[in-house]
């Protein structure tokens, strides 16, 4: 089941693992610029993803995508679901909507690739709708369909985030 609020809310509602510890200790860094990703994610040109390793060899355990994409309408979008990690979403500037819903009766428009590590779903009726800005986050598990970098205004506008991708299978 997602968890969704503070950064710090979220922190102590997830599993009490080092690396979810890692994830919250790194987005606070990167919030409060403590960190230099903190800089490198307002540096990214429209579009550029970085990867950062934060735990385990190579980052198998836990690692962070700094993103600068831009948000979509509902209509454009497709809900999606991982299984060896849980995402923690954090929007860095701006505000988006991240949609959550359960994966029961979701209709598959792309089979679970294990490399990649997704599974691509045609976008519920409706789904739960999460507001995300600078201080909040989300986390949503394997268990979750998830519909990211939705637009509140309707309109597709570029949006700062980073996702520490945790592994939790």
């Amino acid at each position: 089941m997602a968890i969704y609020g503070t950064l710090e809310t979220c922190a102590a509602q997830a599993p009490q693992t080092p690396a979810f510890a890692a994830a919250f200790g790194f987005l606070r860094a990167v919030l409060d610029g403590t960190h230099a990703a903190g800089r490198t994610v307002k540096e990214l040109a429209p579009g550029q993803i970085e990867r950062i390793d934060l735990v385990g060899d190579g980052g198998r355990e836990a690692y962070a995508l700094l993103q600068y994409p831009n948000t979509r309408v509902r209509a454009d979008q497709q809900a999606e679901s991982h299984r060896a990690y849980a995402d923690v979403q954090a929007v860095i500037d701006g505000d988006e909507i991240l949609e959550v819903m359960p994966l029961d009766g979701l209709e598959t428009t792309t089979a679970y690739d294990a490399e990649k590590d997704v599974a691509l779903y045609k976008m519920p009726p409706e789904g739960s709708r999460l507001i995300l800005r600078p201080g909040l986050a989300a986390v949503v598990f394997p268990e979750d369909g998830h519909a990211p970098l939705q637009d509140p205004r309707g309109a597709p506008t570029p949006s700062r985030r980073v996702v520490v991708k945790v592994r939790v299978a």
